[in-house]
């Protein structure tokens, strides 16, 4: 499908050489960041999956005014592969709000995919979208699931929410949750009931791929999933400026049973640092699994112990392994008072209306393992 100019002066079409540079700069006026090409040509033009850069624009007099892009992913259900298409950096110029260019770049993508073999189709497309987009998305098929709920284990508790304490002034109040936080962990910590001293935990520099991909190989899920191979590793924390601060590759008898990732973020507004438990692997498995991650939970908060809070977004992390560490949910009390909650849903939409099922496996059944790619 080429591009098609409405009524109103807009063309939409499909990515065109050049159109990289207009990309970043409305990306960097939008979210007030400082990516660069270097970034766009990671996310967009250097995907493992797929040759092209899977993105939309809409123009007015020539210029991008809008965007509509896709992130490819290789996912699996039982043993069959398909590609699914993650939809993100969708945005507008401010001067071009409110014309429609969301619904209208979003739908034109849909029919120039539908257009395609099934072969060099995505299957699906997934969003982890906020309120402002949800509803957008739902007009056109999209289905979500519950909101996100983020763990967290706060560990220097007075910097971290000093100014969200109620009844006691800044400092007095972080002093106190300071304090009651560590008699928390105190307890909790020593009630941890994992046998982890038959894995050995090694902390890299950077994610070890091959070894990370045997992990996942050997433990794979059976439903709906993101697939974690080498190409997969060797790309995904390759993004400029957001290299992992840590990767824990768990091992037993030499074997990698489990890896995890973390990021680090610094705050020089309130001198606070967060730890981000931003991947995890493999995504299934049973009790060894368990425990494997657990060693790896245990050796990240040896090493991160003076972070004022560590979080885990990935819902694969188990709850049994959180709550024994300390890990609060944002969605109920304390957390739902200290910490900003992502306001993220996850969504998914089949391209062809009504499949709902990949490989007899249910999209819908997929929803813990696509929340970690994105």
């Amino acid at each position: 499908m080429t591009g098609r100019e409405t009524d109103d002066g807009y063309t939409i079409r499909a990515y065109e050489p050049g159109d990289e540079r207009a990309f970043v700069d409305l990306y960097n006026e939008v979210w007030s960041a400082e990516k660069t090409t270097d970034w766009f040509d990671w996310r967009y033009r250097d995907n493992p999956y797929v040759e092209e850069v899977s993105l939309f624009v809409a123009t007015h007099e020539d210029d991008v005014v809008a965007t509509r892009p896709f992130v490819p992913f290789r996912v699996r259900a039982g043993e069959g592969t398909r590609l699914a298409f993650y939809c993100t950096d969708t945005m507008t110029d401010a001067d071009h709000r409110r014309k429609g260019l969301f619904a209208r770049a979003t739908e034109h993508a849909l029919a120039a995919y539908a257009d395609r073999s099934p072969e060099e189709r995505p299957a699906f497309f997934f969003s982890h979208s906020n309120e402002f987009s949800l509803p957008g998305y739902e007009k056109m098929g999209w289905e979500f699931a519950a909101p996100q709920v983020r763990h967290h284990r706060l560990q220097r508790a007075g910097s971290y929410v000093a100014d969200r304490v109620g009844g006691l002034p800044g400092r007095a109040g972080g002093a106190v949750a300071t304090a009651l936080t560590r008699g928390y962990h105190s307890l909790h910590d020593g009630r941890a009931a994992f046998d982890t001293h038959p894995f050995a935990v090694e902390r890299r520099g950077e994610v070890p791929a091959a070894e990370f991909a045997a992990c996942y190989q050997a433990c794979r899920p059976d439903p709906v999933h993101v697939v974690y191979d080498e190409p997969f590793y060797e790309w995904y924390f390759a993004e400029p400026g957001n290299a992992p601060d840590a990767a824990y590759l768990v091992r037993r008898a030499g074997r990698p049973v489990a890896g995890l990732v973390t990021h680090r973020t610094d705050d020089p507004r309130n001198d606070t640092t967060a730890v981000t438990v931003s991947h995890v692997t493999p995504a299934a498995g049973g009790p060894e699994r368990v425990r494997a991650v657990a060693a790896a939970v245990e050796r990240l908060l040896a090493d991160y112990r003076s972070a004022d809070v560590v979080r885990v977004d990935n819902p694969l992390v188990s709850r049994e392994i959180l709550r024994a560490y300390g890990f609060a949910p944002d969605d109920r009390l304390p957390m739902s008072k200290l910490a900003d909650s992502t306001g993220l849903r996850l969504g998914v939409r089949p391209l062809v209306e009504g499949e709902w099922d990949l490989n007899d496996r249910p999209l819908r059944g997929g929803e813990p393992f696509l929340w970690t790619a994105g």
